[in-house]
């Protein structure tokens, strides 16, 4: 997994890789490509598929969706 730091206020454009499941990739696709990351966490806190692992919450600058995605599922884009 690559390593990414973000700070509060970020603005990203991310993508998501070749092992995204579905829900990042529709989260990205409808939502992206670009995003303000609010906070990050590495070790995310609940149930379901984003338990335990590192995750961001971003928000949508197109849509103003918010929610957590996780890291080792997106790529940043120059």
């Amino acid at each position: 997994m690559k390593n990414f730091h973000f700070n509060k206020g970020d603005q990203i454009t991310i993508t998501f890789n070749a092992s995204a499941s579905s829900r990042t990739k529709g989260r990205v696709k409808d939502h992206g490509p670009r995003f303000v990351v609010f906070r990050t966490t590495t070790s995310f806190r609940g149930a379901g598929s984003l338990s335990r692992r590192s995750c961001a919450l971003v928000g949508s600058l197109t849509t103003g969706w918010d929610g957590w995605l996780p890291l080792d599922e997106i790529e940043l884009q120059e």
